[in-house]
């Protein structure tokens, strides 16, 4: 369908003789940007009323806009009303006035005196656009053209919905609420302290998990009645994890600074405080493991929420420190430190995918991965899915030191299609320089190396889930096709 053609009516001084023919050339460039321009120069023939005209060109709903060209000239005529100016300000002031869609008539500011805009008073509180100069004149005509045709380079996003977690009639309060902002004026504000703010805010963040340990008993167990509990709880920890990603947005898009061991303190911190509090995150459905569940998904979504906000933000040697480094953990039960890795923010959740899973039909694969959809709104469950995949691929380049296999499994990978590619980019050798240090590799070809190595080990059983095998997924094929 063709779009109408946009009418726009110029109002403007004939003198000095240098504003008209600048008037003229804005004429000819909006007419050959595809606008109707209707000029008294050009539109005015004689035996016309020229004031008539003016009149009929203001009030004509064919216009689409009046442009009202102000320069000094054109201001003294307009509040002096003397002259076509001084008629065509009286008609314009009054339809101004008496109009509720005052969008119609833009000033454009053609000259200034002792450093203001020479207006007329009856727009001087209007937002105007510059064309005085050569320093703004192609950015501003910019704005011009785009206003006549409607099509602003900034648009309202369209309104999404309420945040489950505030349907909640009884709202827990978060310990971390306004301190993301506090660190952010800090940044912002160059505060030497910003480091102790941040490591504070991590630290109440960790103990204020403690918040949401479930008191569940046996009879809830054989009953289910646990059930709802867990997913309350998931559901509660959401504004925390919400509140995490914008910390993480916060410290990443304010400073130079790289935060990397202060959130490898803060992971292995998390494991800790677990151990600490007698939560145990191992796997299982006697009472003493289903208890946390709701701690078991939380990790999960917290940890791929974390990679998604580094990848998109290109923070790539921070998110290596994390996926190749050990947390030491004190065990509480012989206080004796165990080395373990990332893995251990994925345990398998049997209140979700087993008991869950009892009372759906038909069963799903993954109600986990459900979950892990239903709260992906900052993040987009697109990245969470890559986030999940690539976590599985750095489980086997960088294994636990446990002694025993212990890969990432990626549950949201039910979700993909038969076709994945995780980083569609790799293909750009720009691209590569900066993704490598995620792979801690200097070269293309050490890249394809490290991928070839553990290709043997990429032996998860999939099923009903959509995993690219290792050399697919990181498209070792094609890495740095392009320059």
């Amino acid at each position: 369908m063709q779009n109408k053609i946009k009418k726009v009516f110029i109002s403007y001084s004939w003198k000095p003789i240098s504003n008209k023919i600048t008037v003229t050339e804005l004429a000819e460039r909006l007419t050959n940007d595809g606008i109707h321009i209707i000029l008294d120069d050009w539109d005015l023939k004689e035996g016309q009323d020229k004031y008539h005209f003016m009149e009929q060109m203001v009030n004509d709903e064919t216009v689409d806009k009046v442009l009202l060209v102000c320069n000094k000239e054109y201001a003294q005529k307009a509040n002096k009303k003397q002259g076509g100016v001084g008629v065509e300000s009286l008609i314009i002031s009054d339809e101004i006035y008496s109009q509720v869609e005052q969008t119609k008539f833009i000033p454009i500011v053609m000259q200034y005196e002792s450093d203001k805009p020479c207006l007329p008073t009856f727009v001087k509180t209007r937002i105007y656009i510059d064309l005085s100069n050569e320093e703004v004149y192609e950015e501003n005509y910019e704005k011009l053209i785009r206003n006549i045709y409607d099509k602003p380079i900034s648009k309202r996003p369209a309104i999404g919905k309420m945040p489950i977690h505030l349907e909640d009639e009884n709202p827990i309060f978060i310990p971390t609420a306004h301190k993301v902002n506090q660190i952010k004026s800090s940044l912002l504000n160059g505060n030497k302290n910003s480091i102790l703010i941040i490591k504070d805010y991590l630290q109440i963040f960790i103990e204020s998990l403690l918040m949401f340990k479930l008191d569940i008993t046996k009879d809830e167990i054989n009953h289910n009645n646990f059930i709802e509990k867990v997913e309350l709880s998931i559901e509660q920890l959401q504004p925390l994890k919400l509140d995490f990603i914008e910390f993480l947005n916060v410290v990443c898009k304010y400073s130079t600074e790289d935060y990397g061991e202060e959130l490898l303190d803060f992971f292995e911190n998390l494991l800790q405080f677990y151990e600490d509090n007698e939560i145990r995150l191992e796997s299982g459905n006697s009472l003493d493991n289903l208890i946390y569940d709701n701690y078991r998904f939380f990790n999960y979504d917290l940890f791929i929420s974390f990679v998604s906000v580094m990848v998109k933000l290109e923070k790539f040697k921070t998110l290596n420190l994390i996926y190749r480094s050990s947390f030491i953990v004190t065990r509480k039960y012989n206080k004796k430190a165990e080395a373990v890795n990332f893995v251990d923010f994925k345990k398998y959740n049997y209140t979700l995918n087993e008991f869950k899973n009892q009372k759906i039909n038909p069963k799903r694969v993954s109600v986990s991965a459900d979950l892990v959809k239903k709260y992906s709104t900052i993040v987009k469950f697109e990245e969470n899915k890559s986030s999940d995949i690539l976590s599985y691929y750095m489980s086997l380049i960088h294994p636990s030191n446990t002694g025993y296999v212990q890969n990432w499994f990626p549950e949201t990978s039910c979700y993909n299609s038969l076709y994945f590619d995780l980083f569609p980019k790799i293909i750009s050798k720009r691209y590569f320089e900066k993704i490598k240090d995620l792979f801690n590799v200097e070269s293309i070809q050490l890249y394809k190396k490290l991928i070839n190595v553990v290709r043997d080990k990429d032996d998860i059983q999939r099923g009903f889930y959509k995993i690219p095998k290792i050399e697919n997924g990181l498209n070792i094929e094609n890495v740095g096709k392009y320059e």
